[in-house]
């Protein structure tokens, strides 16, 4: 599907932008009757139990079922995303909410977050569909025009650029746009938007699925799908798929750059980046799973005794039995000289003397000057202003 001039317009406006009867009768119910196969995967809020009034959320690789992933690679979705971030999109959720009847409303915010894999790209949006009206009854989606331009975003110059602490529209600037089943929004992860509660006798369904710039990977990492969750979609939907596997990320591991220089931990042809082992952590727990910063932090604290305040996502890489999500951070050149274990190679060294073989490859996409990278951090870092980053 093109989008027109307008559209296009309307979008970098406002932030948002509506196109009507995206989803058909027949592949909304088809869509519905898929979900509710599915309770059993929910994930609930904490302490809240299926269909209890709340809010429920049905996502990982769930798309795996066809009468779900259809909609992840629909052409009327999938176009016009690619169109307004300007780039081939990269699916970074698969995500359906369920607010049963009596389920609460979400107050206004923005989902810019650099904690999460599906909030931490520099260039994302949603696509949502409800399969209910979005009305009155219940609940409306509120969203704030103009509000994804209140960011602050800097080039410092570095390999990452820097948002600032994001600036809250007024109480007076939300509008509804009357989304009705089957229509399509798309919005920009700067846009804030809020939701009433469903008052309904019934629950309010609708799909939020996320879509970042090829260019712009998350900070934290992609979440990482199964491989039936890729295998079940065509070939246009496998280009959508960045990351996925049947193994687990086991390892998360740092390129650490000091000049022309990379830290690396051994002796002679089996010298690592410095890393540690992989754990989940819970400072805010969510459904969307591959944030290993605080993994790292820990193994480089043990390991060379520093923590960096953040870091940014490189890729994934085969390690045996398990996958390595690997970060990058720029050192500042100006710093105060301090001895580190292990040697500062270059890249030639690098290349003669790693262990694995992706230790030069994950250096040079680091390098790559296509790519705009952002800031990730913990949750525990996030925790304390959750909604400004």
């Amino acid at each position: 599907m093109d989008l027109t001039a307008n559209q296009l317009e309307r979008y970098e406006e406002d932030g948002y932008l509506i196109i009507r009867d995206v989803l058909d009768s027949r592949e909304v119910e088809t869509f519905n009757q898929a979900f509710f196969k599915h309770t059993d995967d929910l994930h609930p809020m904490p302490g809240f139990e299926y269909p209890a009034p709340g809010r429920y959320t049905l996502a990982h690789s769930s798309l795996k079922d066809p009468d779900l992933g259809f909609v992840a690679e629909h052409s009327g979705i999938v176009g016009p995303a690619a169109a307004l971030l300007d780039d081939d999109p990269i699916l970074t959720a698969f995500v359906v909410y369920d607010r049963t009847p009596g389920g609460p409303g979400i107050p206004g915010h923005n989902d810019y977050k650099r904690w999460r894999p599906v909030g931490s790209s520099m260039n994302w949006l949603f696509t949502i569909v409800p399969t209910c009206d979005y009305d009155a009854e219940h609940g409306q989606l509120f969203v704030a025009p103009g509000s994804h331009r209140l960011e602050r975003i800097y080039d410092e110059g570095g390999p990452t650029l820097e948002v600032r602490s994001a600036v809250k529209p007024d109480d007076d600037a939300y509008i509804d746009p009357e989304l009705k089943r089957g229509d399509l929004l798309l919005m920009n992860m700067h846009c804030w938007h809020k939701a009433a509660p469903n008052r309904s006798g019934e629950s309010r369904i609708g799909f939020f699925n996320k879509y970042a710039a090829k260019s712009c990977p998350p900070a934290t990492g992609y979440y990482l799908f199964d491989d039936a969750a890729y295998n079940v979609l065509s070939q246009t939907g496998k280009d959508l798929i960045a990351v996925h596997s049947n193994k687990q990320i086991g390892t998360t591991r740092m390129v650490l750059k000091n000049q022309d220089k990379y830290l690396l931990l051994g002796q002679d042809q089996k010298m690592i980046f410095p890393g540690a082992k992989t754990w989940q952590e819970n400072a805010i727990p969510d459904w969307d799973i591959g944030n290993y910063i605080a993994s790292l932090h820990a193994g480089m604290r043990e390991q060379v005794r520093i923590e960096t305040p953040w870091a940014s996502y490189i890729d994934d890489y085969d390690e045996g039995d398990h996958l390595c999500r690997v970060y990058g951070y720029e050192m500042n050149p100006n710093g105060f000289p301090v001895a580190y274990s292990g040697q500062w190679l270059s890249l030639d060294e690098v290349r003669e003397r790693s262990r694995y073989g992706y230790e030069a490859k994950a250096i040079e996409k680091w390098l790559d000057p296509t790519l705009i990278r952002g800031k990730g951090v913990t949750q525990a870092q996030a925790r304390v202003d959750q909604y400004a980053y």
